[in-house]
């Protein structure tokens, strides 16, 4: 059978599906999912694997370092039957949010087998509605965004809750709101999730991100992308529909400077 050429991680992911169905790999790929600790850190034994790999990390328990050397092997043989190529899935495993996400899929295999669609032990994504305070008065708000709700979280409650979602092996946690970008919290737990290895999104209406500077900070923490709410072409339409007069040019302006630092962007 001829398959065609793949990139690196489609071509590991579709070779996984295949490899995964011998009785042989099925016994070998069990204990991905069990949890172990190592560094003084609570892992499971597919992202630490998949550490091992990406790292060429030998500082490890002894479990972790046999399943990299077997992980490796069974990456070879997926990506070779789609003729992928090795170094790019070496590259991209070099993103921690990139190995939760696949640690994730392993872990799937490992506790229910091949599946259509794949079953997971969590969530590749959690969308997270940060805060019920905003600076627009949108018409069409289904949150009915303003002031925060007395029933908001406390700061530690917020750190609480990214513990448990790195605990869970998520891979992708996305602000909302609300917009995040006002309350005071905000830098803090971002910092934190982008820390724990997640990788970071933010919906926002893009008023913040008109001043360079603070957009900069988020840079820094760790934010990678950024989608900003434009609902015209026309400012005077925006700002109408938008509540707030100014918006359509702080909102372009805020887009312009994610693109400028890097983020990946949607409008």
């Amino acid at each position: 059978m001829h398959y065609r050429r793949r990139g690196g991680l489609p071509a590991l992911l579709a070779g996984l599906r295949l490899t995964t169905k011998t009785p042989i790999t099925k016994a070998l790929i069990k204990k991905l999912a069990e949890e172990i600790e190592s560094n003084g850190r609570k892992t499971t034994v597919a992202l630490e694997s998949l550490r091992l790999i990406a790292e060429h990390d030998a500082n490890s328990c002894l479990i972790a370092r046999f399943y990299s050397k077997i992980l490796s092997l069974v990456f070879n043989v997926a990506i070779a039957c789609f003729h992928g190529k090795e170094e790019e899935v070496v590259e991209a495993l070099k993103d921690p949010a990139v190995r939760r996400g696949l640690a994730l899929v392993l872990e799937g295999l490992a506790l229910y087998g091949v599946t259509v669609p794949q079953k997971l032990p969590a969530p590749f994504l959690i969308v997270w509605n940060f805060t019920n305070a905003c600076n627009l008065r949108c018409k069409h708000c289904y949150q009915r965004a303003g002031l925060p709700l007395s029933t908001e979280l406390t700061l530690q409650e917020k750190l609480d809750v990214i513990k448990q979602l790195d605990q869970a092996g998520i891979a992708a946690v996305a602000f909302s709101g609300g917009e995040p970008t006002i309350h005071p919290h905000f830098l803090i737990v971002l910092k934190a999730a982008a820390d724990a290895g997640m990788y970071t999104a933010l919906a926002t209406n893009g008023l913040a991100f008109a001043d360079q500077g603070y957009a900069e900070k988020l840079k820094k923490l760790g934010l990678r992308y950024v989608e900003v709410s434009v609902d015209s072409a026309d400012p005077e339409k925006h700002d109408q529909f938008r509540g707030v007069k100014g918006a359509w040019e702080k909102a372009v302006r805020g887009l312009r400077n994610a693109v400028e630092l890097g983020f990946s962007t949607a409008m």
